[in-house]
Order: structure tokens, then sequence, then C-alpha cells
């Protein structure tokens, strides 16, 4: 079996594979998520969800792919998990949430998609908490770098609230947002369009938000996203 061809990046992917496959012959599934996948041009690493039938050492996977990232400006990640074995479910939302699948037919990451309990307007709400328990600690930070990587975190956990909150509405178990944008009516459509775009993409992603007034942004989109879950809340009780 090979892998399968990706839009950009396909050589360097396909080496991937084989290093890995060489490595690890008990591997079934090779599954890249995140960035890479939603933002290939823009990607800074490649994340990679390694599934097998008996995991070796984490470290020799990383060891077998280093020779290719020499000449590269790029990392990769690796988790590696047995067949059978459970992920948690906010880390297996996050694959789910942009995949693509580099080696096997699909099979193995469709079984863990089934594990996932059915999202709740409570986890929702949870995540808005974690958001601002997030953004709150950021301000104790005194490196630079790892205050940033916080609030890039506290906006993108608001995105996953709107994300969680939006699948609840729909009743699926869909969790890649472009299909959960696209299922969603308007007007709320549109809403969780800009939620992408900003809190996602142009904040998480790029870190592009406004460093000089982080506490005000950051209030503005937490009422916006809080009303948002409640819009959404509210309109499926009436449903019911």
């Amino acid at each position: 079996m090979e892998c399968r061809d990706t839009k950009t990046k396909n050589d360097f992917l396909k080496s991937i594979c084989k290093r890995l496959l060489e490595y690890d012959p008990d591997i079934v599934e090779i599954v890249q998520f995140g960035s890479s996948v939603y933002a290939p041009e823009l990607a800074k690493d490649i994340d990679i969800l390694i599934i097998t039938r008996q995991a070796k050492e984490n470290e020799g996977y990383l060891d077998t792919i280093f020779p290719l990232l020499r000449d590269r400006r790029l990392d990769v990640d690796v988790i590696v998990v047995e067949v059978g074995e459970k992920l948690r479910e906010e880390l297996l939302r996050g694959i789910l949430g942009s995949f693509k699948v580099l080696y096997g037919d699909g099979e193995y990451i469709l079984k863990f998609s089934k594990t996932l309990g059915d999202p709740s307007f409570e986890e929702a709400k949870s995540a808005l908490r974690v958001a601002k328990a997030i953004l709150e600690l950021s301000s104790t930070i005194g490196n630079p770098l790892d205050r940033d990587r916080l609030v890039r975190e506290a906006f993108d956990s608001l995105f996953h609230a709107a994300r969680i909150a939006a699948m609840t509405y729909l009743s699926t178990e869909v969790s890649r947002w472009g299909l959960i944008r696209r299922m969603l009516p308007e007007p709320y459509r549109e809403e969780f369009k800009e939620i992408i775009n900003v809190l996602h993409i142009k904040y998480f992603y790029h870190g592009d938000y406004p460093k000089d007034s982080v506490k005000e942004e950051f209030e503005y989109w937490y009422s916006k996203v809080e009303y948002f879950v409640h819009k959404l809340e509210k309109a499926l009780e009436k449903v019911y």
C-alpha cells in the first residue's frame, strides 16, 4: 500500500511514510492532521498520528524522520497509539477537525471517531471557562513567548466552544469545522465563519491579535461566542 497523494509536499510526505513503515512494519494507518492540512502553504510543522498494532519507542519514530528535516524549515510531531487504545476526547476532536489519511484506508481513524461521546452545550461552556482561565494565567507569565502561546490558546478555546456548540446544535459527530460551517443555517453560518477566520486562523494560528489590548479583545470575543452558544442552545430547545 502506498501513501496517498497530497497537494503540497507530496514527495516529503511519501518519504516520511516510507521511513515510518520501515521502522515499524506494524503500522496500519498514518494520519496527517492540524494546520498542515487546512493551511499547508503557511504551516510551520506537520502533525502526524501513527496507529500501529504494537508501538515501538516513541523517539525511534522521530529519529527515523529526522534526516528528512535537515534541509527543511519544517518540524514533524508524532502521536503514536496502538489499535484499540483510547485517545483523549479533546485530542481526538482536534485531530478529526482537519485530517488526511496518508497511509491506510481510514478504517482505524473512523473507529476512533465512533468512540467520541455526543457533544454537548455543557462541554462548550466548559471550553469558555477554560479559555478565560488560560487568559488569566497568561497575565502571570513573564516570558513573552510563553505568554503569547497562552493568549493564542485562550482565543482558540473560544473557537472550540463555538465548534462544539455548533456540533451539538446540528446533532452531528462531524468535527471538521469547514463541514460544520457549511451545514449550519443562516445566520449561524456567517457568525461561525467569522469565529473561524478571526479566532482560529488569524489570532491562534497566525498570532495576529491586538497585542496592546488583549484583555479587551478577549472579553469582546468571549461575549460574542458565549452569546453564539446561548442562541444555539435556545434554538435547539425550541425544536424539542
